[in-house]
């Protein structure tokens, strides 16, 4: 479908991937906890892998 960009969350690993969609292929890119997450879709996001693994636990 070549979606430009999309995130995995994987709370048993404690980690983020962002796929990227660049020249017909998807780039991955893995962040890990107390890792700040980089989006060159949303640059100005300023969030880390803790907090949105944290935001899971919202009860």
């Amino acid at each position: 479908m070549k979606i430009p960009e999309y995130w995995i969350v994987d709370p048993i690993e404690s980690k983020v991937t962002v796929l990227l969609w660049e020249e017909e292929l998807y780039e991955q890119t893995e962040f890990f906890v107390n890792q700040q997450l980089f989006s060159p879709t949303f640059p100005e996001l300023c969030i880390t892998v803790e907090q949105i693994l944290a935001a899971g636990n919202i009860s």
